[in-house]
């Protein structure tokens, strides 16, 4: 099991109320550990690109990851059927060629934890939302993961927060009253549920937030996806 690995690593909160799979625990608990490493070899950089930070963490991860049964996988492809696929920011992958969480099976190239990233704040014109939801596309980081363009077969998945102003307090109350908004013009898709929620108490350098987000439904069925939201502040 995957999670025979992490013995050694200490046990993170943030999934207090949701139950995992040994192997999602394993992954959550590792970057619960590295990434405010990870933080270290970044700090100050306020105006880094999401793409430069992300590939940079990416090969972090890795080069922690060597007595691990996973790997990761940056700009990871969703479907490998069409050149037109799109790619999450990072793809957990097992190092065997098959592995079962719960009712579902991932062979040696799928994904079975993504992470999509975000900037705090995103620049750019009309893309303050972008880590809730795009402007004029599907380009959020949860809606993305809500509509199924990301992690379709996923039970779980995470979002990586880059915070370059402000800090974590901001964007937490910022980003819950974007989705009480979209409560509100959209209930048939948003709802409470999708708003995040701290599993414990702010410490060290990382911020910890868990949601559950409804998706399209599937087979006439409701269909949800927990997502984990890590924060880091460059600051």
């Amino acid at each position: 099991m995957l999670a025979d690995a992490s013995q050694n690593i200490s046990s993170g909160q943030l999934t207090h109320g949701v139950e995992l799979d040994s192997s999602i625990t394993s992954v959550i608990e590792f970057i619960e550990v590295h990434f405010p490493q990870f933080r270290e070899k970044v700090d100050g950089e306020v105006t880094a690109s999401e793409k430069s930070l992300t590939d940079r963490l990416c090969k972090y991860f890795n080069r922690n990851a060597g007595n691990f049964p996973f790997y990761f996988h940056h700009e990871n492809v969703e479907d490998y059927t069409t050149g037109k696929s799109p790619q999450v920011d990072i793809g957990t992958v097992s190092r065997s060629e098959q592995i079962t969480i719960g009712d579902r099976s991932y062979n040696e190239w799928d994904s079975f934890f993504s992470m999509e990233a975000k900037r705090l704040p995103t620049p750019g014109q009309n893309r303050e939302k972008e880590y809730v939801i795009g402007h004029d596309r599907p380009s959020g980081g949860m809606e993305r993961f809500k509509k199924r363009i990301h992690g379709k077969d996923l039970k779980y998945a995470a979002i990586i927060g880059y915070i370059q102003e402000k800090d974590g307090n901001h964007w937490y109350l910022k980003i819950n009253e974007w989705i009480d908004e979209l409560i509100l013009s959209t209930p048939d898709f948003w709802n409470m549920d999708d708003k995040l929620i701290e599993k414990e108490n702010p410490s060290g350098n990382l911020r910890k937030f868990i949601s559950k987000n409804f998706r399209t439904e599937l087979n006439d069925e409701n269909d949800f996806i927990s997502l984990f939201h890590f924060w880091i502040e460059l600051i």
